[in-house]
């Protein structure tokens, strides 16, 4: 998942009045993807997991391994470096995925 909207994938849309393929970047592209995420997590336990924001804060606070803390980088706008833990910059992390669906078990 990528965050910043000066990057991200390429996205073809049959949708729009104009279709044809633009680049897709930010929380356009990374909010749908960690919906689908939760969707498997979903799937995984059985039930809904509703909001899972008090979860996503346990698991930083235990150092789980579905949560990769990003703890080096710049973001290229002064005052928002990636340090250990949590920051301004990449929140709690990153996934792996198939961790973090099974740690929200």
């Amino acid at each position: 998942m990528d965050a910043d909207p000066d990057g991200g994938l390429w996205i073809y849309s049959s949708y729009d009045a104009t279709p044809g393929w633009w680049l897709g970047g930010g929380t356009s592209q990374s909010s749908p993807l960690f919906a689908g995420v939760v969707a498997l997590a979903d799937q995984a336990v059985g039930h809904r997991l509703g909001q899972i924001d008090n979860d996503i804060y346990r698991l930083s606070a235990q150092h789980a391994r579905g949560l990769v803390d990003v703890t080096t980088g710049q973001t290229g706008t002064a005052g928002y470096p990636a340090v250990p833990g949590y920051d301004h910059a990449t929140g709690v992390g990153t996934l792996d995925v198939a961790r973090f669906v099974s740690e929200l078990r």
